[in-house]
């Protein structure tokens, strides 16, 4: 499951932080399970933060006592979507957030994760009550080592001004504003295919250019309707200066764009394979997120997408580590229609690759199991 390592850290540490909090049980308030939410969000942690379900405070050992099935005031993902899309946010912007189940020792816990987007800071434009308890319109809210700003409180001027700075990225490198930039794709005048450049429309001193391609071909090549791609090189830049490179590609005869990815192989006992991944963290899946708008268009002309997306490198690492302790589920996954295409069209063309299409299909719908269980 996504995140497992890290929540079980944070078990292991016995105390509450910054980012992650304890809860016994599900809010009852709404009004403090919003406060909770906001503070978190808020949080000067960069990275993902952790309301965790089931485990009693550290005054109480951080001990898990899990979560039943119909446990009272239990959400599921859709329900605190729901909660959070209902609110009256400032300016529509409120925290993008994914739950997932963990199961310990035969004991559920929930994990609500809230993401690290930069949106602070979080805060109403009206007045939230419930049974007593208002989240205050235009108070914003944080947390503070283990503690949260008091719901009837502000967070200090400072914290907030800095919160402000880390929105419009006032106070990062020039490389660290790119990358956060590129996390906004509207925010861009980009033609793509017809344009050999793209800026940002607020701050065009920030530049992509993307050079000439030529065509190659790859495994991956293979699961698109048509196989040729073709490859370039996007140069990033602030002013006159080169941030860094990245190459690009175009896939199903330049329907569809997409930086390129990286590949990792899983070490078993009757398959020793290469897949092809994103990590969202990383250059090359920021680079992604800013040519599909988000994720949004990763689809051409048929359900092919024959790549693994990762959250982060720790989740990376985590997947390899399961599929390597589970070699049998891959026996048990059937090739779907993509990846049957794919090994026929490359016996079609007569192209070899130590790369199998077949492997990549299994590792595809075993990833899309493990990161989808208990998300509900």
């Amino acid at each position: 499951m996504k995140h497992e390592t890290e929540i079980l850290r944070l078990l292991e540490s016995k105390r509450e932080g910054d980012y992650w909090d304890f809860k016994q049980e599900p809010h009852e308030n709404k009004a403090s399970l919003l406060h909770d939410i906001l503070c978190l969000a808020n949080c000067s942690h960069r990275g993902n933060r952790f309301l965790i379900y089931g485990v009693t405070d550290p005054d109480e050992g951080t001990e898990i006592i899990g979560l039943s099935k119909g446990h009272k005031n239990r959400k599921s993902q859709v329900q605190f979507i729901d909660f959070l899309r209902s609110k009256p946010f400032a300016g529509d912007c409120r925290p993008e957030i994914e739950l997932h189940t963990l199961l310990i020792n035969g004991l559920e816990i929930d994990i609500l994760v809230i993401f690290d987007k930069p949106l602070k800071p979080y805060y109403l434009s009206q007045d939230y009550r419930d049974n007593g308890k208002i989240v205050k319109a235009n108070f914003i809210y944080t947390r503070t080592n283990d503690t949260n700003t008091p719901i009837d409180k502000s967070a200090d001027i400072g914290v907030i001004e800095k919160m402000w700075r880390q929105r419009f990225g006032l106070d990062i490198s020039p490389l660290e504003r790119m990358k956060m930039l590129l996390l906004q794709p509207q925010d861009w005048f980009k033609d793509i295919g017809n344009k050999p450049y793209a800026y940002h429309l607020d701050f065009p001193e920030f530049r992509i250019e993307f050079s000439e391609v030529h065509e190659f071909w790859e495994v991956f090549s293979s699961f698109f309707t048509n196989e040729k791609s073709y490859l370039g090189t996007a140069t990033f830049k602030y002013h006159s200066t080169t941030l860094f490179e990245l190459e690009y590609m175009y896939c199903d005869e330049m329907r569809i764009e997409f930086a390129v990815p990286k590949t990792a192989i899983v070490r078993l006992k009757n398959y020793n394979n290469w897949f092809y991944y994103y990590n969202l963290e990383a250059l090359n899946g920021i680079f992604l997120q800013f040519m599909t708008n988000n994720l949004s268009h990763i689809y051409s002309r048929n359900n092919a997408f024959p790549f693994v997306i990762f959250d982060n490198e720790t989740e990376r690492d985590t997947f390899i580590d399961y599929v390597t302790k589970n070699e049998n589920l891959l026996d048990e996954i059937k090739p779907d229609l993509w990846g049957e295409m794919a090994k026929d069209n490359m016996k079609k063309e007569k192209k070899g690759s130590v790369i199998d299409p077949i492997f990549i299909d299994k590792v595809i719908q075993l990833h899309e199991k493990w990161a989808g269980h208990n998300t509900r």
